[in-house]
């Protein structure tokens, strides 16, 4: 009932007024359609309204609309959409070639139904539309902002065609600033050992190795990135929701990142501070735009390119990481 009993996204109802009718006694939509008269001091006509209001959402409940409360609530109060369709949230991350306008979009992560699913850049990103279609409500942190319109410039589209929530002003609501890996870290959620560390520079550069050497390891690791980035929102996701006291039923976090590791095994660690160890045998790393084979001795770590990025912010350790790239990439010609 956490969403039949919010009442400010109807008609001529702010904060002082829905504490008004709660007081007397009118504390969801039915409460307001079987009222027999108008309350709080309003006339007919604006009751009238509010009455419609109410049976739209009713409509809106039994035709499982999530999109119409996502773009009628505010966002302080969108955990009630989550909580509504908690069975059916699915969390989505994206990375991209730099943070530049003219960047594109490298990866798109979407843990949907208990499932992580990726989509790469030239093997099978457009394959996500056809994910789209069973979304009934889609995450992101910090989405509305950067990840759904790169997403939609990407596929030449002008919206979602699902509803959409971003818990970066959630959590702000809620108390919990900063990016998505500070307020896990102040959580005490925790990131398998091979992605620690890493963060949107060090995934431009993974995405780098990967498409101009062939590095496999690379490849992977920034796919465990990014899905982890969506694991981390469903934990987020349940944590906001619980804050309001309202419990929801989530897997732990072992469990998730078995999911993770069973569907995308960690080719070893690749995070700062570790040099990547040698590639299986049976796994090849010929470079996509080279006629000669990556050799795993002469690769370097994240830590070795970006050097000390402590204290750095994103955009910086971005252009340390062009300079850095440009600088081995002479060396290589």
């Amino acid at each position: 009932m956490v969403l039949q009993q919010y009442l400010r996204h109807l008609p001529h109802i702010g904060l002082h007024r829905e504490q008004r009718l709660r007081l007397e006694g009118c504390t969801s939509w039915d409460g307001i359609l079987n009222a027999a008269r108008p309350l709080a001091g309003l006339d007919r006509a604006a009751w009238d309204d509010i009455c419609v209001a109410c049976e739209q959402s009713l409509r809106a409940v039994e035709s499982d609309d999530a999109a119409y409360f996502a773009a009628r609530i505010p966002p302080p109060d969108q955990w009630r959409v989550l909580a509504h369709w908690f069975e059916h949230l699915s969390y989505f991350d994206i990375e991209t070639s730099g943070l530049e306008i003219g960047s594109t979009v490298t990866l798109i992560s979407c843990f949907h139904r208990g499932a992580a699913h990726s989509f790469l850049a030239e093997e099978n990103m457009d394959d996500f539309l056809d994910l789209m279609e069973e979304v009934k409500v889609l995450v992101s942190f910090n989405g509305a902002s950067f990840d759904v319109p790169r997403v939609l410039d990407r596929f030449h589209i002008h919206r979602l065609p699902c509803a959409h929530v971003d818990l970066r002003w959630l959590c702000h609501h809620a108390g919990w600033r900063g990016g998505l890996k500070t307020i896990e870290h102040a959580l005490g959620l925790c990131r398998p050992p091979d992605l620690v560390g890493l963060g949107g520079a060090e995934a431009v550069r993974l995405w780098q190795m990967w498409s101009e050497l062939g590095d496999v390891q690379a490849k992977r690791t920034l796919v465990r990135y990014c899905v982890a980035d969506t694991v981390m929102l469903s934990l987020l996701a349940s944590r906001l929701i619980a804050q309001h006291g309202v419990e929801v039923t989530v897997p732990s976090e072992t469990e998730l990142w078995r999911h993770v590791s069973e569907a995308y095994p960690s080719l070893g660690v690749a995070a700062p501070g570790g040099v990547p160890p040698p590639l299986p045998q049976s796994v090849s790393t010929r470079s996509r735009h080279h006629t000669s084979p990556v050799v795993a001795a002469d690769r370097f770590s994240i830590a070795e390119m970006m050097g000390d990025v402590k204290g750095l912010s994103r955009s910086e350790k971005q252009a340390r990481l062009r300079e850095r790239w440009r600088q081995q990439q002479r060396t290589w010609n």
